[in-house]
């Protein structure tokens, strides 16, 4: 993960030297959609990226790809989900799971012309930020604890992350440029709540309360780009 980084990095600082006709510079915003496991107990998040592209040919293009995608937990869900299993317990949490994908990856246009088509791959890492604080309520009528709150927590790391998408690009003049993109996201070891039973545990308040897993998710966004 480390050399994944440093390869990046390296790219990153050699991209000024390459011809200005050829690199160009786009940011993109819009909405982080989970899907399969992640819906769960997160809720559609939101997201932005900035893109260093250079032009290998009129069709073919690297880019590399700095981005920030953010969730905030379901509670109603995980309610919900403890209800079901019999626990004697509700919560109030307060959880976000946060992530800065560094990507590089290609980019192939299926044809020429103002309005084109393309297809994009990307892979990398990403830094992630787990947070969680919140209380439990014990809900046995007549509990000699009512409640006892959930100390803060937060964890960090770095893990690998791949991306695949469609897009479209609408050029409005020589320099500028529109963009409109989806991509599906698969990141490895993602590290967020999947689990009632495991939020509390009442023999070690201090412990993480989250669990490692691949996650997916897709993101919608819109963006300009600028051809130097």
């Amino acid at each position: 993960m480390k050399r994944t980084f440093i390869t990046i990095l390296i790219l990153l600082t050699s991209i000024p030297l390459l011809a200005q006709s050829k690199f160009e510079l786009g940011a993109n915003a819009g909405a982080s959609i989970p899907i399969g496991e992640f819906t769960k107990f997160y809720q559609t998040g939101y997201g932005g990226n900035a893109q260093f592209i250079y032009n290998v040919s009129n069709n073919f293009l690297l880019v590399l790809t700095v981005a920030y995608d953010r969730w905030t937990v379901d509670e109603e869900a995980v309610n919900t989900n403890a209800e079901n299993k019999g626990l004697n317990r509700k919560f109030d949490i307060n959880s976000s799971f946060r992530v800065i994908p560094i990507l590089i990856g290609a980019r192939y246009y299926f044809s020429k012309g103002k309005s084109r088509a393309f297809l994009s791959v990307d892979f990398g890492g990403y830094l992630y930020k787990f947070r969680l604080e919140g209380i439990v309520i014990n809900t046995i009528p007549g509990a000699d604890i009512p409640h006892f709150p959930i100390p803060e927590q937060v964890t960090t790391g770095t893990e690998s992350t791949l991306s695949l998408g469609l897009g479209y690009i609408v050029r409005l003049s020589k320099h500028w440029y529109v963009e409109f993109n989806s991509k599906y996201n698969v990141m490895t070891n993602a590290f967020t709540i999947n689990n009632p039973d495991e939020i509390y545990d009442p023999e070690d308040p201090t412990t993480i309360y989250g669990i490692k897993g691949t996650l997916n998710f897709i993101t919608i966004m819109a963006g300009i780009d600028y051809r130097f």
